[in-house]
């Protein structure tokens, strides 16, 4: 009875044995808190970067109207043209709310210096809207303007230099955020490999967490990249052209750069086409397209002639407070959508093609940059797009590609890209962005803005007599008029 008692009794561990089970247990659970701890840590360092650039949205936003009023006063006081003032009131509207809810942010997550130089941008700004804007709209040419505008970009430059701080204070909390996570994933890795009983299963998981960890910090850092563009331009719509866009930024991490293009209905029978490619990038670059984009608009009302556009355009740039090196190369071109009648000037830009029926041929330039003298001439010339004739409004950006080898693709090249292109506007403007960054190696040297206009003419109506018009030739030499 013993023997069979004692055969049926449950084998007891050896010293060993017992101490291997013990060391495993203790293994086990240090492993469990040690994973728990780390990624609880973890999961605060994360959700600290994720408000963090919840918090550069904000400051982008806040920056960005305070541009807008800016640059609306700035082009208010060269062109004497109330169309202007427009972003300027938007962006009062609501202004005060975005400083409102910056500042509720930085209060919640602690960052005392960052809240302090917020309160700094906003006593400058309301010093900024009672003592310079406000008077200037008022009184434009009171005898204080000069004295005005001096005070008011030493405020402008205070209030640039304190959101710069801001900036460089966020992305500070951004990296140790990012660091601390990168931390805690290097200390459970190392915890897992010493576990040598359970390497296998902690270091998948341990994989796993790291990589959607990774991951997600990758899809926060793309979209607060895609928030942080300044803008690119919209256009309106035109019922006889079909439009295709691109923008590609040589830059990673500066979305904001200085080439931009515009389609603007005038009236019910024009409308304005520009491409510009401004001198410099990130928020200087951007006042000044803004300027340039809402002044030839508020020109091409008063004066149909491009040329002259150019010309008014040119004084207004060469007199309003800017960089005394930077300069615009433009192409401004009126077209009646209906005839298919285009006039327009090119002043240094040089990459506008036509395409019609297989061919392409370059339009031609009819003055110099913008931002050189005052006294430069500006000359127009014109054509008639035929129903289907594409244009294609670049930057140097295409023209000016280099492959491998260092070679440019200049204007020849262009051409035959274009040339073999699908007639689609959207398709050849992808087309167009594939192909250079086929030609220089998949890294793209400078900014490029593409603009394809498909003229597309509504069929006449029954009560409209029809007139067999032939194909007319490319033009191959534009007629020019100063």
């Amino acid at each position: 009875m013993r023997a069979r008692s004692a055969a049926l009794r449950p084998p007891e561990l050896s010293g060993p044995a017992f101490t291997a089970a013990t060391v495993l247990a203790i293994a086990l659970f240090v492993s469990i808190l040690g994973s728990f701890v780390t990624y609880s840590n973890a999961s605060i360092a994360y959700q600290r970067q994720t408000a963090v650039a919840q918090g550069q949205q904000l400051l982008e936003e806040v920056l960005r109207s305070q541009l807008d009023e800016e640059t609306a006063l700035r082009g208010y006081l060269a062109s004497g043209q109330r169309l202007f003032l427009s972003p300027y009131y938007q962006a009062q509207s609501h202004i005060n709310a975005q400083f409102a809810d910056l500042d509720h942010f930085l209060a919640a997550a602690s960052l005392t210096e960052s809240r302090q130089l917020l309160s700094d941008i906003r006593r400058n700004h309301d010093v900024w809207m009672r003592d310079v804007a406000q008077p200037l709209i008022s009184h434009p040419t009171s005898p204080d303007v000069m004295d005005r505008l001096h005070n008011g970009m030493v405020l402008v430059d205070h209030i640039r230099l304190d959101f710069h701080k801001i900036t460089s204070l966020l992305n500070r909390e951004s990296r140790q955020a990012s660091e601390a996570v990168t931390h805690l994933l290097v200390r459970a890795a190392a915890l897992t490999a010493a576990l040598m009983l359970l390497f296998g299963a902690c270091a998948i998981i341990a994989d796993l967490t790291r990589s959607r960890t990774q991951v997600a910090l990758e899809r926060e850092r793309i979209i607060g990249d895609t928030l942080q563009r300044a803008f690119l331009s919209g256009w309106d719509a035109v019922p006889t052209l079909r439009v295709g866009t691109a923008y590609v930024s040589a830059a990673r991490h500066a979305a904001v750069g200085g080439d931009f293009f515009d389609v603007h209905r005038i009236d019910d029978s024009r409308a304005l086409l520009v491409v510009a490619d401004v001198s410099g990038k990130g928020l200087d670059a951007a006042v000044e397209t803004a300027f340039v984009k809402y002044s030839i608009r508020s020109l091409v009302e008063d004066y149909e002639d491009p040329s002259m556009v150019l010309r008014k355009f040119n004084r207004s740039f060469l007199n309003t407070p800017r960089d005394a090196g930077s300069f615009i190369s433009v192409f401004v071109a009126v077209l009646d959508h209906h005839s298919g009648a285009l006039q327009y000037a090119s002043a240094g830009h040089s990459p506008v093609f036509l395409r019609r029926q297989g061919e392409v041929v370059p339009l031609q330039v009819t003055g110099p940059i913008v931002g050189l003298q005052e006294g430069d001439v500006f000359s127009s010339a014109s054509l008639r797009l035929q129903p289907h004739d594409l244009l294609v409004l670049a930057t140097d950006g295409l023209t000016e590609a280099r492959d491998t080898a260092g070679q440019m693709l200049d204007d020849a090249g262009a051409m035959e890209i274009i040339r073999t292109a699908p007639s689609e506007p959207q398709r050849l403007a992808d087309d167009i962005v594939s192909a250079v960054s086929k030609v220089s190696g998949g890294r793209i040297g400078d900014d490029l803005a593409l603009l394809v206009i498909e003229f597309e003419p509504i069929p006449r109506t029954q009560s409209e007599p029809a007139t067999a018009a032939p194909a007319a030739p490319l033009p191959r030499a534009p007629s020019a008029t100063a």
